[in-house]
């Protein structure tokens, strides 16, 4: 079933690019009720992994865009709270501070192992993009890795440390 198989997987994804556990299982949950809405329009079903990523990396946009407008809105409120601090490793802290495209790019090549080409149709943008996108990542992602500061951090917009251990 396409559901047991990639659920999991879409969550992981989500929250890779979104930092935040119960956004992901929202995302990936809508993104299964728009498969089904559209399966009769899915004329090769071995594409429907891709179908799902694509889909689901299209919500987190619509997400994150949403969560950018609503922070402006309410730029005198407090930050919404942070993700699952036990969930909150080095590389995840990391993956959080990059731009959401520089961040898909890393997710999509070196989390779900998709070629360059998978990745560019996933995203919507050329292979050069994704070529381009994925180098300024890693070479961000390495200075990231190295500052101290960034291991000890909370998830960006978090209002308060997250604690390292019990």
């Amino acid at each position: 079933m396409l559901y047991e198989r990639y659920y999991g997987e879409l969550v992981r994804l989500a929250f890779s690019l979104t930092g935040d556990w119960g956004l992901a299982e929202e995302l990936a949950q809508e993104t299964f009720v728009r498969a089904w809405r559209s399966w009769a329009n899915i004329r090769d079903q071995q594409a429907a992994p891709a179908y799902l990523r694509t889909t689901l990396v299209n919500l987190v946009r619509k997400a994150l865009r949403r969560k950018v407008r609503e922070r402006s809105a309410w730029q005198d409120a407090d930050d919404p709270p942070s993700a699952d601090p036990a969930a909150s490793i080095d590389l995840l802290r990391a993956l959080a501070r990059l731009p959401a495209r520089k961040r898909a790019c890393v997710v999509l090549r070196f989390y779900l192992d998709l070629s360059e080409a998978e990745t560019a149709a996933t995203l919507g943008v050329s292979v050069g993009t994704v070529k381009s996108q994925t180098a300024k990542a890693l070479r961000r992602l390495e200075q990231l890795l190295a500052e101290p500061s960034v291991i000890s951090a909370p998830w960006p917009g978090a209002t308060k440390a997250v604690p390292d251990g019990p």
